[in-house]
């Protein structure tokens, strides 16, 4: 199946839609596919919202070569380059979260993805070897990227991959859309992000996170706030035998390994619901809890020990 750039994290979430289906918009764009429940309002125009995602794809592609983020890695070391205002928010917001979470949020890690099989190049049949992720790990991380107003200079030669924010940010600016054209009561999906606003014809949204377990989905209520959900258990390979997942460890340059089988998180922006998703799946239960204390984070950790999953369920009401 073929992999898109913004979907290098395969997110888990089913949504529960119970009205009937003529109420849904549909469609495929950004190597996904997207559905959104306006409860029937006629207000919502669909192009004008495939032409926004098509715009967006444009930026922050890395399968499009031409794309302004492809550009941007192919660019040569030490020179200033001039950057779009939505590149700029999205790497200025991914630099914040990177130091809020101790580096487990690095969207300076496309090398390391590239190697690893789970970006642009396709994947993997075999491990890299130790040396290929060596010189990778090296070349790998937004500390190397300096960000100034409308411009950015890299200090190496990284490769910036986005597909951790950027699925989010076209959640929110689909929102954005609808909530122009008037409509309030709407649910967005797009690749399993999902942001949902009012209600659904005066009940709240409800929204199903899968179980890597197959047991039912855990149920989730959402009122102007978005979801966001990283797992284990669907973008991976295996080699003799063991597991090695798409989210990697910062501190080492290896696919994560942690006791966590999936993590979801609510925020009223589906971008930052995204980066702390992957964050906190890379960094483990202990420190994804710690870190949802901080930031006061509704999180759902879904945790995997001798092959029993636990649900742990943080600030949530």
């Amino acid at each position: 199946m073929r992999k898109y750039s913004l979907i290098l994290i395969l997110f888990l979430l089913s949504g529960c839609l119970e009205n009937e289906s003529s109420e849904l918009i549909k469609g495929d764009i950004m190597g996904t596919s997207y559905s959104i429940n306006v409860l029937g309002d006629k207000r919502v125009d669909q192009a004008l919202i495939d032409k926004r995602l098509i715009e967006i794809n444009a930026i922050f592609s890395t399968w499009q070569e031409d794309s302004e983020l492809s550009q941007l890695n192919q660019s040569p070391l030490g020179d200033w380059v001039a950057v779009s205002e939505e590149l700029y928010l999205l790497l200025k917001s991914s630099d914040e979260v990177y130091k809020q979470t101790d580096g487990y949020f690095d969207p300076g890690i496309g090398r390391l993805i590239d190697l690893w099989g789970f970006g642009s190049s396709g994947g993997r049949t075999e491990l890299p070897k130790i040396e290929e992720i060596e010189r990778a790990f090296k070349d790998s991380s937004i500390k190397y990227l300096v960000i100034e107003d409308g411009r950015v200079k890299k200090l190496r030669d990284i490769h910036i991959n986005l597909s951790a924010i950027a699925k989010g940010y076209a959640v929110d600016e689909v929102a954005r859309l609808i909530k122009a054209s008037g409509v309030e009561d709407f649910l967005v999906e797009i690749g399993g992000e999902v942001i949902a606003s009012g209600t659904n014809k005066g009940d709240a949204w409800v929204i199903g996170v899968e179980r890597p377990d197959n047991k039912s989905p855990i149920p989730v209520e959402l009122k102007n706030a978005s979801i966001a959900t990283s797992g284990n258990y669907r973008n991976f390979f295996i080699w003799e035998g063991k597991k090695y997942m798409h989210i990697f460890n910062p501190e080492s340059g290896f696919p994560a390994n942690n006791d966590l089988a999936s993590v979801s998180v609510i925020h009223p922006q589906s971008a930052m619901s995204d980066a702390y998703a992957t964050a906190m799946m890379a960094m483990g239960s202990g420190k994804a809890k710690m870190l949802a204390d901080k930031l006061k984070l509704s999180v759902l950790l879904i945790t995997n020990k001798e092959d029993n999953n636990q649900v742990i369920k943080i600030n949530f009401p």
